[in-house]
């Protein structure tokens, strides 16, 4: 469990909104299991904004949303739906003021749900900026788009997207547009963390991936598109740069960092839909390469 001094730490550095969010959780923790009063909220949150924009899983989802709700009572319901709007309202002011964090991972510790059995810890959002920061992540990133309109990001153990939304921030602090410029494919084996990955990305408008899935294995089980993925018709731009780079591969050619080969047009409006699997070829190296470094990955 999480130590006194991680949970005064973590409360205060907590916003009304969060702490609104924390009393609303430990409010229903009198009555059931706080751990899966938690894991119901994420996942009915995720579920709403999952049901909003994609449509390909509506009716799996939309089964598995009224199978939560049909646990609770319907005062215990308006609460969780409360909590959701302090949590839309948090990020909304964060993202005003500049001020990014692990919304979700902090809140956890803050209840006392850090588990060391299962290293189940969220770490500090300050300690995941600092790392950025010394990695020179912003100024790998501008590297990256000297020659390219966007960058992908790996990250294959994501747990709540803390590192990911760091990696935002370093892309703003840096001058670019990480709505527009950054991709990301996020992925865990534990179905909470995706939950609160993909909550806090559609909310922070990051266009990305996030799989339930093993990176060493490259098993998928599921997966999760945010808002900016769909509106923004990711999907096609992911599948020109994969179709474009496979293109220059097989004629033995290289790659600009748009992925440009000469005479690769054809082969990219011919291009077919991508398969059940997110992670191309390329993906799934990255994948291995980052799960077994244990960090994070541009590719």
């Amino acid at each position: 469990m999480a130590t006194k001094a991680q949970q005064r730490r973590f409360l205060s550095n907590a916003d009304e909104h969060q702490r609104e969010i924390v009393k609303i959780v430990q409010q229903l923790s009198h009555r059931y299991d706080i751990s899966r009063v938690w894991s119901d909220w994420i996942e009915m949150c995720a579920l709403s904004i999952a049901n909003a924009v994609d449509k390909t899983r509506f009716d799996v989802r939309e089964k598995r949303y009224l199978e939560i709700v049909k646990k609770y009572q319907r005062d215990e319901v308006d609460q969780l739906v409360r909590a959701f709007g302090h949590l839309v309202q948090c990020w909304e002011i964060r993202v005003d003021t500049g001020d990014y964090g692990d919304v979700l991972g902090a809140t956890f510790m803050m209840l006392d749900m850090g588990n060391d059995r299962s290293g189940q810890f969220f770490t500090p959002y300050e300690v995941s900026h600092l790392m950025s920061r010394m990695l020179g992540l912003g100024q790998d990133i501008a590297k990256n788009l000297e020659d390219s309109s966007f960058i992908r990001l790996m990250e294959p153990a994501c747990g709540a997207g803390g590192m990911i939304i760091a990696s935002a921030h370093a892309m703003r602090d840096a001058g670019f547009n990480y709505q527009q410029q950054m991709h990301v494919t996020a992925i865990d084996i534990d179905q909470r963390c995706v939950h609160m990955t993909y909550l806090q990305l559609a909310l922070l408008h990051v266009p990305a991936v996030v799989v339930h899935g093993n990176a060493l294995s490259c098993e998928e089980w599921d997966h999760w598109y945010t808002p900016a993925h769909v509106l923004g018709h990711w999907q096609f731009r992911l599948q020109v740069r994969d179709a474009i780079q496979a293109t220059a591969t097989s004629n033995g050619k290289e790659a600009d960092g748009n992925g440009h080969a000469v005479q690769a047009e054809a082969t990219v409006i011919a291009a077919k839909p991508s398969s059940a699997s997110v992670l191309s070829a390329s993906g799934q190296r990255a994948a291995r390469a980052a799960a077994t470094a244990g960090q994070m990955q541009l590719f």
